[in-house]
């Protein structure tokens, strides 16, 4: 594991351990405080959207993959949305976190969070889920 992490770039280094520190406080903070508490936590500030930036959101992408690896969390779709919102943020670049459910081949309904950002998916929908809520 430490082999593959000395293997990456410094820069994605640093993107890895801002992804999985971010990741730590998302899932305690979903622990200790309701969602909707949450939700006004990691609303869309308005901001200007600058040139395409496609470069820094792969990498963000990538960087919250790997995080969500080694991540303790259960619901590791929304810790990650949530935490990739925060990197994007302070980055400038607005997202949309998308809350949705589907049915499994057992009829069971599954829950879902995935996060958009200038057209990419930066946490992946893996599937036909329905919105439900998108912020």
């Amino acid at each position: 594991m430490l082999e593959k992490f000395f293997r990456i770039s410094g820069r994605e280094r640093r993107l890895f351990l801002e992804a999985l520190a971010l990741q730590l406080w998302v899932g305690l903070l979903l622990k200790a405080i309701p969602f909707r508490r949450v939700a006004e936590l990691f609303k869309n500030r308005q901001t200007a959207v600058g040139s395409q930036q496609s470069g820094i959101i792969e990498n963000i992408r990538d960087a919250v993959q790997r995080a969500g690896r080694v991540s303790p969390w259960r619901n590791r779709c929304l810790v990650s949305s949530l935490a990739a919102r925060r990197m994007l943020r302070r980055r400038g670049i607005n997202s949309q976190i998308h809350l949705g459910v589907a049915k499994n081949a057992a009829e069971k309904t599954i829950a879902h969070a995935w996060l958009e950002a200038e057209g990419y998916e930066v946490v992946m929908k893996h599937g036909d889920y329905h919105d439900l809520f998108i912020f």
